[in-house]
């Protein structure tokens, strides 16, 4: 006859046994991040992503460096001097500089979609205000707020493009969408030779509403279709678990699955993911102590002692790279118009710069809205070969390696540092600059380093702040490289050719995620 008490803890023992299956079966169940990403798959949703992450990214170049093309015309109407054109070129830079730091901090807070929205609506806001502007101190000011507010289009954008990739995948595609930087090059002179040359007489609030006018609104036109595309794109599902919303990051894996493969959510493996802890969200601020304190939070990791040297040589990298590249480009159009002058003579490159006429009075036909598109047409040619580079970088950096791919692309540059004294051919010698200037694709592939070396409640703090710092050379470097240029263009090349050797050893030492060839081959 069988005993009741046994057969009772029998049945406990069994139903334990069953629970404790249960547990370890949903426990092995439970993937990784990385893992779950990976599943989804390469498809629609990631071209779609690329798209549109290119476009904002397109949207901050175009708007920061558009007031170079649009200085002539625009001194014939606000009558401005040399030194406020300085000012009104280094106004965007600095707006940048000014924000990214805050805009970095929204982002890991806030969220990577929503700060991007935002962003660029206001600077897009500011951009139309701006082509208003009935003197030159009114324009520079909202050149100013439209780079303090479309900052966040530029680092929190490569936050959102590789949060949604694995690691196999995200190299290759932030390197893809830094290739939107040239096509940035092609998309700016081409509407210029457009825009720029039209002969218009109307007035619109008392003023003369010039062609350089109706192409500062038509550039604010990439910000709005970019932030269309944004309402495509849902919140990266890595910030979504970082936050600690497991279900949420889920749906958004399994949306980005549907589009990928076409098939049904259900047929998702995922049902499980780790949790990743670390996040930081502006609900906890109840008073200004409190947003300051959290700012500090988000800001000193960068600085812990595991990675404190990385984050100074990152930073200390793109200061030199944007201020060499930034500080030719935003004097470029003036050294071509003088090599196109001269072309023909037998005279070396720096010997014509340094023998400008810097304060010769502006040409009666750019009033008169007779613009040369020859200069147009180069930096289109430069766009083009750039966004060549570009794709080469993207499709062979898994192969070469970030650091091999920056250390070459260095002394490339480098040569060309060597050579630029002793060219007296006008393409070759423009040819030599534009792999000089060149030197600036060297910040996306940092980004690409950087954007792996910050964990994810932290990474658009990161980016954002690296790119500061490489904005602040732009800075000093559009601010400095006309007074230094023009004066002592010899030996300014042989520094810079001193400053990238030491770049390639600072290059060697850069941290750097190894990458499974085997991986990348398949």
């Amino acid at each position: 006859m069988d005993n009741p008490a046994y057969v009772i803890d029998f049945e406990k023992t069994s139903d334990t046994l069953k629970n404790s299956k249960k547990s370890e079966q949903l426990q092995q169940e439970a993937y990784t991040f990385e893992d779950a990403i990976t599943l989804t798959g390469i498809g629609k949703f990631h071209y779609l992503l690329l798209l549109v992450c290119g476009l904002c990214f397109m949207s901050v170049m175009v708007e920061i460096m558009g007031v170079g093309l649009i200085m002539p015309s625009m001194k014939c109407d606000l009558e401005s001097t040399v030194s406020e054109q300085g000012m009104l070129a280094s106004a965007g830079f600095l707006g940048v500089v000014l924000s990214s730091h805050a805009m970095g901090f929204l982002a890991d807070t806030w969220g990577r979609v929503r700060t991007l929205r935002y962003a660029l609506i206001l600077s897009a806001i500011s951009t139309i205000i701006s082509s208003f502007s009935v003197n030159i101190l009114m324009l520079t000011v909202f050149r100013f707020l439209t780079g303090f507010f479309i900052s966040g289009g530029q680092a929190c954008v490569f936050s959102l493009c590789g949060e949604f990739h694995g690691n196999k995948t995200r190299v290759r595609y932030v390197t893809l969408l830094s290739g939107f930087l040239p096509l940035a090059l092609i998309y700016l002179p081409f509407m210029s030779s457009i825009i720029l040359p039209l002969q218009i007489d109307t007035t619109v609030l008392g003023m003369k509403f010039s062609s350089w006018r109706i192409l500062l609104m038509v550039n604010s036109a990439l910000s709005i279709i970019a932030v269309v595309g944004l309402y495509t794109i849902p919140e990266t599902p890595k910030y979504i678990l970082v936050q600690g919303d497991h279900d949420g990051a889920l749906e958004v894996l399994r949306t980005i699955f549907e589009r990928n493969t076409g098939r049904p959510r259900s047929h998702y493996a995922v049902k499980n993911i780790i949790l990743e802890t670390g996040g930081a969200s502006l609900t906890d601020i109840h008073g200004f102590k409190d947003a300051v304190k959290m700012i500090w939070n988000q800001t000193i990791p960068l600085f812990y002692k595991e990675r404190y040297l990385h984050t100074i040589n990152i930073c200390l990298i793109m200061f030199v790279v944007y201020g060499i590249s930034q500080g030719l480009f935003m004097w470029f159009p003036t050294i071509l118009n003088e090599m196109i002058s001269k072309d023909g003579l037998g005279l070396t490159t720096c010997y014509i710069i340094t023998n400008m006429e810097l304060t010769t009075n502006l040409s009666t036909d750019i009033c008169a809205g007779e613009v040369d598109t020859f200069m147009f047409n180069v930096l289109m040619v430069i766009g083009a070969a750039f966004t060549v580079f570009f794709l080469i970088f993207a499709y062979t950096i898994d192969y070469v390696g970030k650091k091999n791919l920056l250390i070459c692309w260095l002394i490339v540059s480098g040569i060309c540092m060597t050579v630029i004294h002793w060219i007296t051919v006008f393409y070759i010698s423009v040819f030599a600059i534009t792999l000089i200037m060149a030197v600036g694709n060297c910040g996306g592939l940092v980004s690409t380093i950087a954007m792996e070396f910050f964990p994810t409640n932290i990474n658009a703090m990161g980016m954002c702040f690296i790119m500061m710092i490489g904005r602040l050379g732009a800075v000093v470097g559009a601010n400095i490289m006309g007074q230094i240029i023009f004066n002592y263009c010899d030996l300014v090349f042989w520094v810079f050719l001193g400053i990238v050797c030491i770049l390639c050893f600072m290059g060697l030492v850069l941290p750097e995620r190894k990458t499974d060839k085997k991986s990348v081959m398949k």
